[in-house]
């Protein structure tokens, strides 16, 4: 009996890899561009041979922010740097890409031995040894990758030291984070300042200190460091061509001390006087150590008389009672809030009057785009009818604030809940539309709301692309959910399916029969739902829904999990870090597969029919998840049998374990010999 369990084991292990993992040295057999979870399939359901899957060129990583002209010590200095964004759910190694301001040089500057984390940003300085800089006359910086360009920034004459990306001028510098109000905050509050640090301004200054009867204008450092600091080589300017404008004495700073220097433009006052006055329409002042830059401070024009702008904290912020010479108090940011509309998401009967209000002037859209301040600004209430989101940002100060959407389903009944995903046309049938390609993946920033019991549930931005493989071809595709700080959140925070605890999710699906959708459409659910919870096997969640996809009726869905190591984290309880996540032939998906390569080696060369073979198995392999899955697949009649996830977690015990997911041809094929199917498959 145990011979018998163990061919049977090892026929199933075998399975993925009845032929070479990979014969790319360059591991770029990676999904991560297709996901395929319909790997495999063919015209003719049969097939027990399917291809292997399709090498993708590179990876997807985005040059999201240049700085061209680093003014203002971002990052702590004065040097340019680019940043680069990664979609990827694995850490991606940058061993073959480049940067370059030369198109004709695509291998200027090698960007070998750096990685990024996955959906996050690594910020490059251009420093001393970098081969070129950028220009403060404007130019393009490209991201390479095998002398094809993989991501471009072109930015005008920088005029105030202001970051870009490919659309333009960024709201605020954010190295390492999205460009928005949060964001922004979220940099400032990750930034090291320096030991001793610019900490507070008053450039119209009627009563804070006077000097012989008169007030001045004064600029406060305070030693922000845990031991004492000499003054003794410091200087203060508001010309950075200048930076000697002011020298501070030879005197000693204990921890958290400070020291005003008047502004006053008269020297003959004292040593603590400065040559040069602080404009109240905003300007810039530095300090310098010995020549070196060592902080700034950008005052704005708009701090009123007898109020100060400074440090709270990390954050530059404006302060109604200021305290020059001590410890600075409570501030406030100038950030605009996002614009409150008068009617909440959710369904209505009829077309509904909608009034928006916020902090100076108002810009929207109704198709799904991001709004800016090219939008249409409103100048009255809106009529909203049909399924429709409405996305809105202040501007003010110039500055302007996150979007913010309102959803309105009008006219509509739907006992399942209503799920909208409000895109432009453009990205979905356009040039680069997600509906426009089959073998391409396009992804495009959307709004995702979820309505149930005729309230919104969620709505956050996020990114829209398909999903699969041949289902692609169908007439009714699926699509993959995927929340990025690039689009304002980096998870869904809510109880998507009832039968899950965890309420954290970096992806989802959207399925929507695969290539079961001119039949049942729902064999895959039915089939998943019959092992979920009962088996050993790890299948995805799934709820039903009515999609309207860019305000148009597109049928009932079914919102999936998605495997991802995400997943693998959420049902182990483990670190996505820690996990191993292969799928197919062997392709690696998140992760690494070298203790699976290792497993099959064992196997190769040794007799798995004896009780050290046998038991060396149960140490690597969930018995009873391989057990369940040969079961399952065979019991149901899926042959699509490349359609296979299995991972693992070094965190917890380490076994391979297996998951249970399209099942799109269960029931349907007329084949009785699925064992023997699969063994002849392993014995390849």
């Amino acid at each position: 009996m145990k011979r018998l369990l163990s061919a049977l084991l090892l026929a199933a292990l075998l399975l993925p890899s009845c032929r070479p993992l990979s014969d790319d040295p360059s591991g770029t057999t990676s999904p991560a561009d297709t996901d395929p979870v319909t790997q495999g399939q063919s015209a003719s359901p049969i097939t027990t041979s399917p291809a292997d899957p399709e090498p993708i060129t590179h990876y997807e990583l985005t040059l999201t922010e240049v700085m061209p002209d680093n003014k203002h010590l971002i990052m702590g200095h004065d040097r340019d740097w680019v940043e680069i964004y990664s979609r990827e759910d694995e850490t991606v190694s940058l061993d073959g890409y480049f940067l370059t301001d030369d198109p004709e040089k695509p291998y200027e500057m090698s960007l070998t031995g750096m990685s990024i984390e996955p959906g996050q940003y690594l910020v490059i300085e251009l420093g001393e040894d970098a081969p070129f800089r950028l220009s403060s006359l404007g130019e393009s910086v490209y991201l390479t990758h095998k002398g094809q360009t993989v991501s471009v920034v072109t930015f005008p004459e920088p005029q105030d030291g202001e970051s870009y990306s490919a659309s333009g001028r960024c709201l605020y510098p954010t190295p390492g984070f999205r460009d928005d109000a949060e964001g922004y905050l979220a940099y400032l509050d990750s930034r090291p300042l320096p030991p001793l640090a610019i900490t507070e301004v008053i450039s119209s200054n009627r009563t804070h200190l006077p000097q012989s009867g008169q007030c001045f204008d004064l600029v406060e450092i305070t030693n922000l460091s845990s031991g004492p600091i000499s003054l003794a080589g410091y200087t203060l300017t508001d010309k950075r061509k200048e930076p000697s404008r002011y020298d501070f004495p030879d005197i000693t700073l204990a921890a958290g001390q400070s020291y005003v220097v008047f502004c006053s433009g008269a020297l003959s006052l004292g040593e603590n006087h400065a040559s040069f006055k602080i404009s109240s329409t905003g300007e810039s002042v530095w300090l310098y150590k010995e020549g070196v830059l060592v902080d700034v401070l950008v005052v704005p024009g708009d701090v009123k008389s007898d109020e100060s702008f400074g440090l709270d904290g990390k954050r530059p912020s404006y302060f109604s009672d200021p305290t020059p010479g001590e410890k600075n108090g409570s501030g406030y940011m100038m950030l605009i809030e996002r614009p409150v509309a008068s009617a909440p998401s959710g369904v209505y009967a009829e077309p509904v009057q909608v009034s928006q209000s916020g902090q100076g002037e108002i810009y929207y859209t109704l198709d799904g785009s991001r709004p800016t301040t090219a939008s249409e600004r409103y100048d009255g209430p809106i009529t909203v009818q049909g399924v429709t989101t409405l996305r809105a940002i202040c501007f003010a100060d110039g500055r302007e604030s996150s979007p913010a959407s309102f959803t309105y389903a009008v006219g509509v009944e739907h006992e399942l809940p209503i799920l909208t995903v409000s895109i432009p046309q453009d990205s979905l049938t356009g040039s680069q539309g997600v509906l426009t390609h089959i073998k391409e993946s396009y992804e495009h920033e959307a709004v995702l709301t979820l309505i149930e019991g005729g309230e919104e549930q969620f709505s956050l931005p996020f990114g829209f692309r398909l999903h699969g493989n041949d289902s692609r071809k169908g007439d009714k595709q699926n699509f993959q959910l995927r929340f990025r700080s690039e689009y304002g959140a980096s998870k869904l925070n809510y109880p998507v399916f009832a039968n899950r605890e965890f309420t954290e999710y970096n992806s989802l699906l959207l399925k929507g029969g695969s290539e079961d959708f001119p039949t049942a459409m729902l064999r895959d659910e039915l089939a998943t739902s019959l092992v979920d919870g009962t088996t050993a096997l790890y299948a995805q969640a799934m709820k039903p829904v009515v999609l309207y996809l860019g305000g148009e009726y597109w049928g009932v869905y079914y919102l999936r999990e998605r495997y991802s190591d995400d997943y693998v984290a959420s049902h182990l309880n483990v670190s996505a870090e820690s996990v191993d996540l292969l799928y197919s032939y062997g392709g690696v998906q998140s992760g690494e597969d070298d203790d699976y390569r290792a497993l099959l080696s064992y196997v190769a060369s040794h007799d798995m029919s004896t009780k050290e073979g046998f038991d060396y198995l149960t140490q690597k392999v969930d018995i009873l998840s391989l057990m369940d899955w040969y079961i399952c697949r065979s019991y149901m009649g899926d042959k699509d049998l490349a359609n296979i996830r299995y991972f693992r977690s070094d965190e917890g015990d380490g076994k391979w374990r297996w998951c249970y997911f399209d099942l799109d041809w269960s029931f349907w094929i007329d084949d009785d010999r699925p064992l023997t199917s699969i063994v002849k498959g392993a014995d390849r």
